[in-house]
């Protein structure tokens, strides 16, 4: 099974109330040394939504308490500043959570077990993306000593390490006894790459949580978007392949201007990416390990970005070890290049050749490696 992994895009704030009727639940929270600030407590839905459930002030104790009513089970988070972020999966009761604003990835929940079993999820996650950090930095120095015989096993060792990582994650989907885990685990998926096994697991939602809305709202939204990924590309989606590949002009994150016409003579992946953009954030490790293959035999990488902090889009290209042609005009969805080039949805990619006419879009994963390994060999 190839390894494609789509993680959790939010892409839309709704704000509501809590006068809903269901279980009531309270979040207690005590940060030590976390700065007096405003503190929310927002849902994260199916469908992309996020809603505000309730927010206050915290003391400067880092105490804060809020509180909602949920029919069921869902998925909610506690947003702080600096864009940080306690994911939790809770219904009722009271759930206490503790932790270090220093080290706040660190947490504790008492009172809410889902919500520890989804923490201890999280962890295992990062521990995986620590050890992709790891091979790229092993195959980065190999490249550099173009050692190609131990570099073929290391890109090979990477590609299995990305597959025992999909199946970590869709065995954690199948197995857990709460739903919000469950939803969380097979949203990181890539719909395409894992189509087989989200129908899969789609079907048994119904048998493992009868009469759920969540299940129900996943089986609605996954069935409309794998409808959509088989249905072909419509006239307004772009340029075509066969077409010369529009020009593109912006700053890179030092004030720079560069185009993309700059890198005419190479065969270039430009990427429509974004730091806010889970599977975007996914998808990296995959275009790293292109990168990292085939950027001495004529290849590179031109990435636009729609973050509008340049902090944020700053701080993802350090953390996710991009080291090639950046460029934005922080503008988010109304970027240029975003509208030049018709995205409707992140992450995105056109292949150019060194003519600079468009040959693909949209390469992910092991499909990226195959085409540049069909066009540089």
């Amino acid at each position: 099974m190839r390894s494609k992994l789509l993680p959790f895009l939010i892409v839309l704030v709704v704000l509501a109330g809590c006068k809903n009727k269901g279980n009531k639940f309270t979040v207690i929270g005590e940060i030590t040394n976390m700065p007096r600030q405003k503190v929310m407590l927002e849902e994260l839905g199916v469908n992309d939504v996020i809603t505000l459930i309730d927010s206050g002030t915290s003391t400067d104790k880092g105490t804060f308490e809020l509180s909602g009513n949920a029919p069921e089970m869902g998925l909610y988070r506690l947003h702080f500043a600096e864009q940080k972020f306690i994911l939790l999966s809770i219904d009722k009761g009271t759930a206490k959570v503790t932790s270090d604003w220093d080290h706040l990835e660190n947490y504790k929940v008492e009172g809410s077990s889902s919500s520890e079993g989804l923490h201890q999820f999280l962890i295992a996650i990062d521990e995986h993306l620590r050890d992709f950090n790891t091979m790229k930095t092993v195959m980065d120095s190999l490249t550099i000593r173009a050692n190609d015989s131990i570099l073929r096993v290391a890109q090979a060792d990477f590609k299995d390490m990305r597959e025992s990582f999909t199946r970590f994650v869709e065995q954690y989907a199948d197995t857990t006894q709460y739903l919000p885990n469950a939803v969380f685990a097979a949203r990181i998926l890539n719909v395409k790459a894992e189509k087989d096994f989200l129908r899969a697991f789609m079907q048994g939602l119904d048998r493992r949580f009868p009469n759920s809305k969540m299940a129900k709202d996943f089986e609605t939204f996954y069935t409309t978007t794998l409808t959509n990924l088989e249905q072909p590309p419509t006239q307004n989606a772009g340029p075509d392949i066969g077409t010369m590949a529009p020009n593109i002009t912006m700053n890179t994150p030092e004030g720079k201007q560069v185009s993309l016409a700059s890198l005419k003579g190479k065969y270039v992946l430009l990427d429509f990416w974004a730091s806010w953009c889970g599977p975007c954030r996914a998808e990296n490790p995959n275009v790293v390990a292109a990168y990292t293959k085939y950027k001495d035999k004529n290849f590179t990488v031109f990435s636009v970005s729609l973050d509008d902090k340049k902090e944020n889009w700053q701080k993802a290209i350090q953390d996710d070890g991009l080291s090639w042609t950046h460029v934005s005009d922080l503008k988010r969805w109304e970027s240029s290049a975003a509208k030049l080039y018709s995205i409707q949805a992140i992450p995105s990619n056109f292949l150019i050749d060194p003519s600079g006419k468009i040959i693909a879009r949209d390469l992910r994963g092991d499909d990226l490696d195959q085409k540049l390994a069909e066009l540089l060999h």
